[in-house]
């Protein structure tokens, strides 16, 4: 006996509404994928982008901010603080939230904690870039912090500002130890009275006149005759740095027929008579350069101002 066998033939309708379903399925699968893969790919040129912005901003901070606050933002003594500790930036790590990528502050600046500042680290580093601080946060700077945005008188644009900011804001992933920097003093402190000042004698007066008048202040500084110096040493110490140069097991002169120094005073004469002789390891925007400092200060200055000169800079411990 023969048995009829029964196949289900869906109708035309049932078959197209399959054949939707099932398109429009696929379809789903390749847009997920697709925007899967462009948030992805525009998540990493993001990255990518804003690594390019910080880069541009260590550009500007180099030819900028690193004459004050140092190539690495430790600070220069006498001249201003170090930008790049803990102290200051507390420290920070970036995270992605809601497809954005924001700071999330781990350890708070302390430094804003002092002066009470209620707004984001980002708002206060970029609003001192900007306008600057119209005075002196403490005696222990030379000048107060100009601004540097071009609408209160700035050589920078707001984007060359943001870019700086956010590579500051960069260190904060990993700051530099607070031993590492120069503090600022805590606020109020700036008022509290302080050791009276040795006055100079009629030589050392002169001597600084000297320095001024043979234009020594464009390439160096020190503490109370300004900070223009962004090329040579930091002058502020340089009679204890001379003495701590010469007891240096690695101290010698580089200068044929000129001896290695055994005072400070001669190691300051001989630094200024003959550059060469022993270049300074470290500068404002990095390691000293050899050759920079003119050779003919030995013939340009006469030898009775160069002797209240040196008595000048002897002076600075």
């Amino acid at each position: 006996m023969l048995k009829k066998i029964v196949t289900f033939r869906p109708s035309f309708t049932l078959r197209i509404l399959t054949g939707l379903v099932a398109f429009l399925f696929m379809l789903s699968v390749c847009t997920l994928t697709y925007v899967a893969d462009i948030t992805t790919t525009l998540s990493e040129r993001d990255l990518q982008f804003r690594g390019r912005l910080i880069e541009q901003g260590a550009r500007y901070y180099k030819d900028q901010c690193a004459r004050c606050h140092g190539p690495e933002g430790k600070g220069i003594d006498g001249i201003a603080p170090g930008i790049s500790n803990e102290n200051f930036l507390g420290q920070v790590e970036f995270r992605e939230v809601d497809g954005q990528r924001v700071i999330q502050q781990i350890k708070p600046s302390k430094r804003l904690a002092e002066l009470g500042y209620k707004g984001t680290l980002r708002d206060y580093i970029r609003s001192v870039i900007a306008s600057g601080l119209p005075i002196k946060s403490s005696a222990d700077w030379a000048d107060p912090h100009p601004p540097f945005l071009d609408s209160y008188g700035g050589p920078l644009r707001d984007d060359q500002v943001d870019n700086i900011t956010s590579f500051v804001i960069n260190w904060a992933q990993a700051p530099k130890p607070d031993g590492e920097s120069i503090l600022p003093p805590p606020p109020g402190s700036g008022g509290a009275p302080k050791p009276t000042a040795v006055p100079l004698t009629a030589d050392q007066e002169a001597g600084k006149q000297v320095y001024l008048k043979a234009g020594c202040n464009a390439c160096h500084a020190i503490k109370g005759v300004g900070s223009q110096g962004a090329v040579g040493p930091n002058l502020s110490k340089i009679y204890t740095l001379s003495a701590e140069t010469i007891a240096s097991a690695d101290y010698k002169s580089k200068v044929k027929d000129q001896p290695a120094s055994t005072t400070p005073e001669d190691f300051i004469k001989q630094s200024i008579h003959y550059p060469n002789a022993y270049i300074a390891p470290q500068c404002p925007t990095g390691a000293c350069p050899a050759g920079v400092m003119p050779q003919n200060f030995k013939d340009t200055i006469p030898a009775a101002d160069f002797d209240k000169l040196v008595a000048y800079l002897s002076m600075l411990k």
